[in-house]
């Protein structure tokens, strides 16, 4: 076990995400600081180590300030904001996606049987049960 309370193995196969999701919170951030200029990725980058220490910590002195902050933008640097949010969520969802992928294709080369969710394991376990014990299950659904 490590400091995050879970196993040394979670930690070792997510570690590609999370240099994926680094890698690309760090491309947003340069991003924004040549479209958006050193004033606005400061803001962004302020309001997201606040939220973080807010969420992370606990830290009750970071809601009062991340409130304050919000409370406080223009309409223009709101939707900076929001933007730069969103982004961000949309660049992690697609490292999730390609993990994903590089996961199940690790399993598939190391011969693993089929996951939890997956169609192979629901084929599996169709051609498991007998054809009468499916027809008579099937007017149920």
């Amino acid at each position: 076990m490590n400091s995050s309370n879970q196993p040394d193995s979670v930690i070792e196969k997510d570690l590609p995400l999370r240099e994926d999701i680094r890698l690309l919170g760090r491309l947003l951030g340069e991003t924004l600081r040549e479209q958006e200029g050193e004033e606005a990725f400061n803001r962004i980058e302020h309001i997201r180590q606040t939220a973080v220490r807010f969420r992370r910590d606990g830290d009750l002195q970071a809601r009062v300030q991340l409130e304050a902050t919000l409370r406080n933008l223009s309409h223009d640097a709101t939707v900076s904001v929001v933007r730069a949010f969103t982004y961000f969520s949309q660049l992690s969802n697609l490292a999730e996606d390609l993990h994903h992928n590089r996961r199940r294709r690790a399993y598939q080369l190391a011969g693993s049987p089929p996951q939890e969710g997956s169609l192979a394991l629901a084929f599996q376990r169709l051609a498991d049960v007998g054809p009468q014990e499916l027809q008579s299950f099937l007017p149920t659904l």
